[in-house]
């Protein structure tokens, strides 16, 4: 059994409450929990399993230095949570008095609502979307409370050869990645207004802050995976998000009006392709199965229609071509535009992402 797939059935059964089947899984997993371990760390779920696993015989299983691994990946974890809590009523402070309104993304909601803790989750930053004419307002507003841009990050929205969605500010108290957009992608038109006018309250320590509504979050999400692929920049975290938003949505979801949504904005197959992808690598398309039905219906824009070929997707490396010729054939526009788009914003791209140099030595 793969590790990815050895990891996702425990963490499946845990979310069950099923912990008979999960120590008996982990009992006939002996050989493998060494690297089990190790993915689990590398792709920040040790922390999330840790938590979920808290009634299981660990070291009858694990070898201790995996179990030390996991205790500290749990316990990092937690500072990082309490660590982007304490940032929210900063940015909120400094965003509201500058007037300036804002939208939080992923990070402490989504593991508040689908995960059911905002410790379950782990977390860089905090995630935020304004509207692309305050991204430079909102920057210098930031920097007032001490986070600050990369000193040759340039801001313009407008250019559609700069290619960048959103600017990471750091300092002291953390860091914020301001999305002024979705995704820039060839094809696809987002509805920016539609999204902030469907916009939810959620609280956290008694404060409401506004995020994006539940079917906006998992587009995001979904999107965002989808462009992690075509980079290879992709992980089991990624994927185990976007299930747990599948998980709890399913039941309660019209996919033929959500999948409509993406049609009118041009993301139908790209979102179709890395939901089946999901369930497929996940093997879990009965735990989402009125999704796994409407996928079914709409088999003809699938390129991923088998586990060989998510497994295969979800195994290429970082820049692998094959991921690069995938994701180009999920967007509304021919090929040669796709790479034309590419090359474009590559140089503005690589100058904003670009890693400070070394001092050279007196």
């Amino acid at each position: 059994m793969p590790t990815q797939r050895l990891i996702s059935d425990l963490l499946r059964l845990l979310l069950e409450g099923d912990t008979a089947r999960a120590t008996a899984l982990l009992a006939a997993a002996a050989a493998h929990t060494e690297e089990m371990c190790t993915l689990l760390v590398q792709s920040k779920l040790a922390g999330h399993f840790h938590m979920l696993a808290g009634e299981l015989p660990l070291q009858d299983y694990l070898p201790a230095a995996g179990i030390a691994a996991l205790e500290a990946a749990a316990a990092q974890q937690l500072a990082r949570a309490s660590r982007c809590r304490a940032l929210l009523p900063i940015i909120d402070q400094q965003l509201t008095a500058a007037g300036i309104p804002y939208l939080l993304l992923k990070g402490l909601y989504l593991a508040q609502r689908f995960f059911g803790d905002m410790d379950k989750r782990f977390m860089w930053d905090v995630d935020i979307l304004v509207r692309p004419q305050d991204l430079d307002l909102t920057v210098q507003a930031l920097a007032r409370a001490g986070l600050n841009a990369p000193a040759h990050a340039q801001l313009d929205t407008r250019n559609r050869i700069w290619g960048i969605h959103a600017i990471d500010v750091r300092g002291d108290a953390g860091a914020v990645d301001i999305h002024h957009t979705i995704r820039r992608l060839p094809g696809i038109q987002f509805d920016s207004a539609e999204m902030w006018q469907q916009a939810q309250t959620f609280t956290v320590a008694g404060v409401h802050y506004q995020t994006l509504s539940d079917l906006d979050t998992l587009l995001i999400v979904a999107v965002g995976l989808g462009t992690d692929i075509q980079t290879g920049k992709h992980n089991l975290k990624k994927v185990w998000d976007l299930y747990m938003i599948l998980r709890a949505l399913d039941q309660g979801t019209d996919w033929d009006a959500f999948l409509a949504g993406r049609s009118s904005e041009g993301s139908l197959k790209l979102v179709l392709n890395v939901l089946a992808f999901c369930l497929l690598l996940l093997d879990a398309s009965s735990d989402c199965p009125r999704l796994a039905q409407a996928l079914d219906r709409r088999r003809e824009l699938l390129l991923v229609e088998s586990r060989q070929q998510a497994l295969a997707i979800y195994g290429r490396p970082r820049r692998h071509l094959g991921n690069r010729l995938l994701f180009s054939r999920l967007l509304p526009v021919s090929m040669p535009r796709y790479w034309a788009g590419r090359s474009l914003t590559l140089p503005a791209r690589l100058w904003h992402y670009r890693k400070p140099g070394k001092p050279r030595p007196g």
